[in-house]
């Protein structure tokens, strides 16, 4: 379910979503409306009121770490301070801060507009119904319920799966012989999605039929194992109201990418190197072509899921020694 609904952003649309809108404080002061309220601070002659401490409040990303007004205060009283000691030093007429700022200003006007064109064509319950119903069948998962014995010798695996194949029992052979902590249950490791073990046992357990057992072992660093299947079922997908805020996130997030990319194909874009005619192929090269030799490829990396299965073990399996 995780890799279903977590959906990563480009840099550009993590940035226009989690822009602080703080950076409004940098543009100079002059240009500000003062809201009427009481003057909660005055610094070298200059007020701050309560309009403005709940402006700066609303700009505040991390305002969670801000535990009452009077530290807010003190944050903009400090923030005041500094910006009046730039103005002496004439640092807003400084041909670097001026493109600083003239670059803050375009990332806060793609990020009000990004805003408005989310709050006017909000997430609605229906889709985030119709979303769900979508990925509900793609959330179910299968299950399994097995036991093994390890061991750390590969020898001993054989001789105990012969053991096996004359009538022993799975259990007190597990017990007698297993080196993993499910040893005293009998080798039991109770119900888990496959992705928790590490990918050889897993791509063993899910080949196997219900009360059967590896007719050779299986080796993980680990050890070697004898697994086998006890049962298996499908697991219910978790309930809509469990995983409606992150369906709205993933919905939310593919609505911005829709937006920015309609906005981009209105617009006339030009980007050197992209736009160029390709030169001309030399003869050599057109040569090769007809005479079929194929172009060389880039071989793929290794598979995303096997990595992520990887890294998530089961408990007692990916805890042993």
């Amino acid at each position: 379910m995780d890799k279903i609904l977590n959906h990563k952003l480009p840099l550009f649309l993590a940035l226009i979503m989690g822009l602080s809108l703080s950076v409004v404080g940098c543009n100079e002061q002059a240009g500000k409306t003062k809201e009427k309220g009481e003057v909660l601070a005055t610094v070298n002659g200059e007020t701050i009121t309560e309009g403005e401490l709940s402006d700066y409040r609303k700009a505040r990303p991390d305002l969670a770490r801000v535990q009452n007004q009077e530290a807010l205060l003190d944050e903009l009283v400090t923030q005041t301070v500094v910006y009046q000691e730039a103005l002496r030093q004439k640092l807003d007429k400084d041909p670097e801060v001026l493109n600083e700022l003239e670059m803050l200003r375009t990332s806060v006007l793609a990020s009000a507009a990004v805003r408005k064109a989310m709050n006017d064509d909000p997430v609605t319950d229906e889709a985030l119904r119709a979303e769900y119903d979508n990925l509900k069948e793609r959330m179910v998962t299968t299950e399994f319920k097995a036991s093994h014995i390890l061991v750390k010798e590969e020898e001993l695996a054989n001789k105990l799966i012969k053991q096996l194949d004359k009538g022993a029992d799975f259990a007190k052979l597990a017990k007698e012989h297993s080196t993993d902590t499910s040893a005293q249950n009998g080798g039991d490791l109770g119900w888990f999605n496959p992705q928790q073990m590490v990918p050889p046992f897993s791509q063993a357990l899910v080949q196997l039929q219900k009360g059967t057992y590896t007719k050779q072992p299986v080796k993980t660093q680990f050890g070697w194992h004898i697994i086998k299947l006890e049962d298996s079922r499908r697991s219910e997908p978790p309930a809509f109201e469990e995983i409606k805020g992150r369906l709205e996130q993933m919905l939310k997030q593919r609505k911005i990418r829709e937006y920015i990319q309609a906005l981009k194909d209105k617009a006339d874009i030009s980007i050197k190197g992209k736009d160029e005619a390709p030169a001309a192929k030399k003869p050599a090269e057109s040569t090769d072509k007809e005479n079929g030799a194929p172009a060389e490829e880039k071989s793929a990396g290794p598979a995303e899921d096997e990595a992520e299965a990887s890294k998530e073990k089961k408990s007692d399996t990916a805890n042993t020694q």
